[in-house]
């Protein structure tokens, strides 16, 4: 007859096989907090011959416990003799002024990190800890959210995290008991998170006063048969509606606007998930993102992990976060070019009049009103300049947007400044007061090289 620790590692073997769907040649990404269902988790994968690394979040959340979950994680690590990456995070810093929680926060942070230590190692899958437990918890949790049938669902045996990177949860058939029985008879050791019992957290108090009045088993195969629906019914008329209204990393407004509310707010959800993984892809944030359809073209909304941009006919979901830029400059004189995103700018100064002023590369002016050297920079908001032609000053925002520049695109524009003076918005217009009249004796060109 089996023992427990037999019949726990075939139950894992079998649903990591079936429901998991991953072969005992790939190597892993494992998760170690440091509590007991990581670290049971790291242990019987190992024992089924599967090739781990692991990856360790400190959140600096609780002190010198943070401290301690590390410490045994890397001890754990060195004992087997495995590959261990530890990233350090604020939590708190990252979720000041979202209006999020800090556990939402430190999840999106954690798969996010995730996703980036398994493109540094060449991995395509990731293994966390979540069992049925937790599985039944969220069913709850997120119907007292008021969710759709996606949340119904709640967590699946495998979930893309980017269409190269695979989130597995090899222990989603297994019960909190079940992994700590396994963990003593194993003699582990593992550390006790004590935030998991303080019940400031709905999760908390769900756990001490709900849960043990309710079946998890039962729960988990709700939600099971839930995403089982979800998977044929929904998830094709979800995918289809994002292919067709998907272009690049953006949206297209006008098919957003026709659909119905539930329908938009869930491409959006997709899309977050597809292009911003570390972001937090929930109804809330997607009604904040939806909001832009009405909003003025340039109009943007930060998220953890980029930026959504509401360009003409687009949301653009940007990668990275709007950097702060700062007013650095480089100086632009005829022997030093200066590069810019794509390319490099370049001057040259000459008393021989152009036989056109029409320069599809750049701009003529007149050499004697710029003061040498030039400096470049990218614009500022609050950036203004007097476009040729006419009388008064305008935003380079505005006439950036006047230009249809994509909004993704504006924050790498180049300004080239004659003392405090913008003279050409690279690319794009030069300012009046520079000029060439009937009058000019030496003329500067400005011009734009791409790589």
């Amino acid at each position: 007859m089996k023992n427990l620790i037999d019949t726990f590692r075939d139950r894992v073997a079998s649903y990591m096989k079936s429901s998991a769907q991953v072969s005992l040649d790939e190597r892993i990404l494992v998760g170690v907090s440091g509590g007991v269902d990581s670290v049971a988790l790291l242990d019987v994968l190992g024992v089924l011959g599967y090739e781990c690394e692991v990856v360790h979040i400190n959140y600096h959340l609780r002190e010198q416990e943070s401290v301690a979950d590390e410490t045994l994680v890397r001890q754990l690590s060195q004992q087997r003799e495995l590959n261990l990456q530890v990233k350090h995070i604020s939590a708190h810093t990252h979720a000041a002024g979202t209006g999020c929680s800090v556990q939402m926060i430190a999840r999106d942070l954690r798969y996010a990190a995730f996703t980036e230590v398994a493109l540094q190692q060449g991995l395509s899958t990731v293994a966390v800890a979540h069992h049925m437990d937790d599985q039944a918890e969220s069913l709850l949790l997120n119907l007292n959210r008021g969710t759709g049938p996606e949340g119904l669902a709640a967590m699946r045996p495998v979930r893309p995290l980017t269409e190269q990177i695979n989130l597995v949860r090899p222990l989603l058939g297994e019960s909190r008991a079940s992994i700590q029985a396994y963990a003593t008879a194993r003699n582990l050791k593992w550390r006790e998170d004590r935030s998991n019992k303080d019940t400031k957290y709905l999760r908390s108090r769900l756990r001490a006063s709900v849960m043990p009045n309710l079946n998890a088993e039962t729960l988990a195969r709700s939600a099971k048969l839930v995403a089982e629906w979800v998977d044929e019914v929904i998830r094709p008329m979800i995918d289809k509606s994002f292919s067709d209204a998907a272009s690049g990393q953006s949206l297209s407004i006008a098919y957003l606007a026709q659909l119905p509310n539930v329908l938009a707010r869930r491409l959006v959800i997709e899309a977050l998930r597809k292009w911003l993984p570390g972001s937090p892809a929930n109804e809330a944030l997607a009604e904040r993102i939806l909001g832009l359809v009405n909003s003025q073209t340039g109009k943007q909304i930060e998220v953890g992990a980029g930026v959504i941009w509401r360009d003409r006919a687009y949301l653009v979901f940007t990668a990275e976060a709007k950097q702060e830029r700062t007013e650095e400059m480089e100086l632009l004189s005829e022997s030093a070019e200066v590069a810019v995103p794509g390319g490099q700018v370049r001057l040259y100064l000459t008393l021989e009049e152009p036989s056109s002023l029409s320069d599809p590369e750049g701009v003529w002016l007149d050499a004697e009103k710029l003061e040498l050297p030039l400096t470049v920079r990218r614009w500022l908001a609050g950036d203004r300049m007097r476009p040729l032609g006419m009388q008064g000053t305008k935003k380079i925002s505005d006439l950036l947007t006047d230009d249809a520049v994509p909004a993704q695109e504006r924050s790498s524009i180049s300004v080239v400044c004659s003392g405090s003076t913008i003279a050409w918005v690279v690319g794009h217009r030069m300012a009046h007061e520079f000029r060439v009249t009937p009058s000019t004796q030496q003329y500067a060109r400005l011009y734009y090289e791409q790589y």
